[in-house]
């Protein structure tokens, strides 16, 4: 964790407010270094207690202070290509200023990792802070004509004493919405973000900030022929797994039924060798669960890991049930930690547990493998409309028939709903719904808890709208359009959020699939690559043939994590139904919450786990976590948090 305060007008900054600043960096990181520099005071985490007594920042040849949280993937290509031979021992901060020194502000697109880094020029009185592309710890700043305050985490901004915490109203009600579509904007008032990919320059009370790297415009990838792409997405593959386990002796990976945890948890054991041992950790179900889950989803992922390990003696395998636990499992933890309610709640209780037991095992890092969906395990979503768009029509022909032989519908059929309404302007679209439906979609979704009038006062429609994000969550356009969208939106939460998570535990994660060399072939190979003769998948499906199981790789349904989310908050009702009355009694809570909605659901309780077209599902399984989390956070930070 990072820290930098400064007074543009050189005023000393007092010892107190230094220390307080540097203390809140550090919870949860451990010991923290600060040294007061030339009117800035700046401060890091750093191992132990008498590395944070000598801390001082790296110093960069241009005469910059580097502070740096994160990791760099390509160390030995960077220390090569500098013009200037450097110790290749030194830390990431130093390493980071070289880079910077040599290559200016393209240094940043030079550099593979997941970082973020802030330099104060004292000689100029500037500042520069930069976060790396795809994913990067979150970067907070306030800035002022008397003060510029940035931290990784925002609770250090509001420790010095200067700056008043209040929690901004129209980002609670936006991400109610599942509108998290405008990156910079922050959850306390006036304290903003800088977004992932940009770098920025601030001197004497100004800011600009430039967007150096953009998923959606990267340089295309061609080969000669199919092979190639898959002998190259292998190297690469391998070549992320590599950069994930450096420096890490004993990983554990969450395993699950899926491609992405497989192919991570396969390709560790493999580079590791079969003496190492590879700790599998899997989410599974409490005793006692109905073994309800959605169409083409299945809540018990045992099997299918089971047969991972056989074929890999190096993997041991663990269930992870987190008896007992349920959504606000160490909820007042992420407030501390992350500053924000995390949008998922139903999910943190066995990522908490996966990665207590992982810690607990001797692991020093979990591997994950979140952007699979994005990268190597694409599944082609928004090809047909592409393909439609840009004249390929034999080919759509091809794809839509063996679509619509499968879903027993007609071939003009599936080209309308696959490929012609997906690039259908708005306003055609909703008039074709409301002809179809009645009407464009649910004002009022049963997955968000907003106060139906709260959200028409606080325009949740039209911002999400003005900052593109579809309630509806309408069929994506393109392929760009799906992947953008994924890289976007809630994941920009996941600089706060995945800090806080290893916090928690005590252990780092690493995800080889939003390695920046892999995501970004990935993105520019073409598209028929991954979705050919209807096989969806099928550059995966080609990788790992005879590395995954066959059951596998010819799963056609998908994994459901907290499958027993009804028997978990079941537990829970009459707790939850006594909460929901206390926030009842506060009109400011009452106003935001459709509280009486929520309250409902949980009165008509039903008896089995609602699935599908259950209107009780979304509105129990996610407005009820999410909106309690919510109020939760509010109360937490406003110093009222009883539940």
């Amino acid at each position: 964790m990072i820290g930098l305060h400064l007074c543009w007008s050189g005023v000393p900054v007092s010892q107190p407010l230094a220390e307080r600043f540097a203390a809140s960096i550090g919870i949860g990181a451990g010991p923290t270094g600060v040294r007061v520099l030339d009117g800035a005071v700046l401060a890091a985490s750093v191992k132990d207690k008498a590395r944070a007594r000598s801390w001082s920042p790296s110093r960069s040849p241009d005469g910059g202070h580097v502070l740096f949280f994160g990791h760099i993937d390509n160390r030995a290509d960077l220390i090569r290509s500098l013009p200037v031979s450097i110790d290749p021992s030194c830390d990431d901060a130093a390493l980071y200023g070289h880079c910077h020194a040599a290559w200016r502000d393209h240094c940043d697109g030079r550099i593979v990792g997941q970082y973020a880094a802030v330099q104060w020029f004292a000689d100029t009185r500037s500042v520069r802070m930069a976060r790396s592309p795809i994913r990067a710890p979150a970067l907070h700043y306030w800035l002022d004509a008397d003060r510029l305050i940035i931290a990784s985490a925002s609770r250090a901004i509001f420790a010095t004493g200067e700056i008043e915490r209040r929690i901004d109203e129209q980002k609670i009600a936006d991400t109610l919405y599942l509108n998290y579509n405008e990156e910079e904007r922050g959850w306390f008032t006036g304290v903003k973000r800088l977004p992932i990919g940009s770098f920025g320059h601030a001197r004497a009370g100004e800011l600009a900030i430039t967007t150096y790297y953009d998923a959606a415009n990267l340089p295309k990838v061609r080969y000669a022929n199919d092979a190639d792409y898959v002998e190259a997405a292998r190297a690469l593959f391998e070549e992320a797994t590599r950069a994930a386990l450096h420096g890490f002796s004993r990983p554990a990976v969450s395993v699950s039924g899926g491609f992405d945890s497989q192919a991570v948890a396969a390709t560790a054991a493999k580079v590791l060798g079969p003496d190492a041992r590879v700790l599998g950790l899997t989410s599974v179900p409490e005793p006692g669960w109905d073994g309800r889950s959605r169409s083409h989803r299945f809540g018990d992922e045992r099997a299918h890991v089971a047969a991972l390990a056989a074929l890999y003696p190096s993997l041991e395998v663990e269930e992870v049930e987190a008896a007992g636990l349920s959504f606000d499992h160490r909820l007042d933890a992420v407030f501390l930690l992350a500053g924000a309610p995390p949008r998922n709640v139903m999910n943190l209780y066995w990522i908490h547990e996966l990665h207590s037991r992982a810690k607990a095992a001797g692991c020093d890092v979990v591997l994950t493998g979140a952007l699979g969906n994005a990268t190597f395990s694409f599944a082609g979503t928004g090809m047909l409309p592409d393909l439609f768009k840009n004249g390929h029509w034999l080919k759509l022909l091809r794809e839509v028939r063996i679509a619509a032989a499968r879903d027993r519908t007609s071939v003009a059929r599936s080209v309308t709903s696959s490929a012609i309404m997906p690039l259908l302007p708005d306003a055609l679209f909703n008039m074709l719904m409301r002809w179809r439906h009645g009407h464009d979609g649910p004002e009022h979704p049963n997955w968000s808890p907003l106060n139906p009038d709260w959200a028409a006062e606080m325009q949740v429609s039209k911002r999400a709208h003005r900052l593109g994000f579809d309630p509806r969550f309408r069929a994506f356009s393109s392929t760009t359009a799906y992947r953008t969208a994924m890289l976007g939106g809630a994941f920009h939460e996941s600089g706060d959020l995945m800090p806080a998570l290893s916090m928690i535990a005590g252990i780092p994660s690493r995800d080889p699939t939003s390695y920046r060399p892999l995501l970004e072939f990935c993105f520019g190979i073409p598209d028929d690559q991954y979705l050919r003769g209807g096989n969806a998948r099928w550059l995966a499906k080609r990788m790992f043939r005879g590395v995954l199981p066959d059951m596998v790789l010819d799963e056609k349904r998908t994994g459901l994590q907290a499958a027993d989310w009804h028997l978990r908050l079941g537990r829970q009702r009459g707790d939850l139904m006594r909460e929901l009355d206390r926030l009842s009694g506060d009109p400011v809570m009452a106003k935001r919450f459709d509280l009486p909605k929520l309250k409902a659901a949980l009165v008509d309780w039903p008896e089995q786990t609602p699935i599908d077209g259950e209107p009780s599902a979304q509105m129990l399984q996610l407005a009820l976590p999410r909106g309690l989390a919510a109020a939760r956070f509010i109360r937490y930070i406003e110093g009222g948090n009883e539940h």
